[in-house]
């Protein structure tokens, strides 16, 4: 059997025109063999992040989708939790048998037992990190964020990751990654060539799954689109800065800013000038958050790099439009329907802020072309994707074909 042809379609992104990277399409009714499918689990016994919400996610479209005939077998691998309050909740899973190995989770584990546990099969590493003995595999890389000045990675695993991240691509029978900025990135930075790259764009619809708590805006003192919302961040290329210091200038009344996630004292200690009267969600909840959304008048982007960008299209889906900088992947996800920003100019933060007046047409219309744009990106199409390139690799034929 031979090997699919590459993705029919070609886009215009931020500006200019891009090539379609190269996917693979699940063998159909091949009557062969396939190779069992292993996932690298080791992400779950980290803390929650973007990166390991979007594997977890990943994991359970796959797993929603299998249990026809013709489908390998799938397990997924992990080393030991130590204690129930340990990293992420693990999924329940239908279709994927969950295997735990008796060892504690390290880089040891992920580079030594897991490419013994997984030989007789194909690897799928969904969080940036994976085996470099096994060769058939297919590895996800967000982005090449740690080889930036300002990633602000601690040193050890900025190291780290520059050290083992190319090695890991090379060694991979299919890179994927999550925007055409990155898979672009990857190429210039000699992390993995952009021909043997794939784009795999997260979904946000996740967004819509839980119920608003609107309990969270009066106990916060806000009222409906009587506020901005921004995700607070230390780190040099999230850029909160330019909106600081937009606050501090000719900020618009009756919008305060409102920050997610960071506490006042992490971002002052970083540096960071916070308006004095910004409000602090803390870590909220998806339910908290999607009613932080609901109730925002825009939400605030200003990364200066961004491998994907989710918090702008979850905004855009709880109808609630985004000002964005023209940075990394957001003008690629984000297109015409979000305002841009300067980087490094907090006048245009302000003036865009303004332009947002929730009582003006531009809002209106920036709502109804975000939610359209938002649409495009949903968990259904991206474990679709992924699922047929791994049935791909897993096919015998396939790989003597290929």
């Amino acid at each position: 059997m031979a090997r699919h042809a590459v993705k029919t379609w070609q886009g215009r992104e931020s500006g200019f025109e891009i090539a379609a990277p190269q996917y693979y399409a699940a063998p159909r009714s091949t009557g062969f063999a396939m190779l069992p499918v292993y996932i690298n689990g080791k992400f779950y016994s980290g803390g929650l992040n973007g990166v390991h919400r979007v594997a977890d996610r990943l994991i359970r479209e796959i797993d929603a989708r299998l249990g026809k005939p013709g489908t390998p077998p799938v397990t997924l691998l992990l080393p030991r939790r130590v204690g129930s309050t340990e990293g992420m909740q693990l999924p329940a899973l239908r279709n994927i048998r969950l295997q735990e190995i008796d060892t504690a989770p390290s880089q040891a584990w992920e580079q030594t037992r897991l490419p013994g546990l997984s030989a007789d099969g194909v690897l799928v590493n969904l969080a940036n990190l994976a085996p470099l003995q096994h060769r058939r595999k297919i590895t996800l890389i967000h982005d090449a964020q740690f080889l930036f000045p300002d990633n602000s990675y601690p040193l050890r695993q900025r190291l780290g990751y520059r050290l083992l991240v190319p090695r890991m691509a090379r060694s991979s029978a299919i890179v994927l990654t999550v925007s055409e900025y990155s898979r672009r990135t990857l190429d210039v930075t000699c992390v993995s060539p952009a021909g043997r790259t794939a784009v795999l764009y997260n979904g946000a619809n996740h967004v819509l799954e839980v119920e608003p708590d609107g309990a969270i805006l009066p106990q916060l003192g806000l009222t409906p689109r009587g506020y901005t919302l921004m995700f607070g961040s230390p780190k040099a290329y999230k850029n909160n800065a330019v909106v600081f210091a937009a606050y501090a200038g000719r900020a618009p009344e009756g919008a305060p800013l409102v920050i997610v996630g960071a506490a006042r004292e992490g971002l002052e200690a970083a540096g960071l000038a916070v308006p004095p009267d910004a409000v602090f969600a803390g870590k909220c909840d998806d339910a908290q958050l999607r009613a932080l959304y609901e109730g925002a008048r825009c939400l605030l982007c200003p990364s200066r790099t961004e491998g994907f960008g989710l918090p702008p299209l979850e905004a855009m889906l709880c109808g609630t439009p985004a000002i964005v900088a023209p940075a990394g992947a957001l003008p690629e996800i984000c297109r015409d329907a979000a305002l841009y920003a300067d980087v490094d100019d907090p006048g245009s933060w302000s003036r865009a802020i303004a332009a947002l007046d929730p009582e003006a047409p531009l809002h209106a219309r920036k709502v109804a072309e975000g939610l359209e744009r938002a649409r495009h990106f949903s968990w259904t199409r991206a474990g679709t994707e992924l699922l047929d390139t791994i049935l791909a690799l897993s096919d015998r034929e396939w790989r003597r074909a290929a």
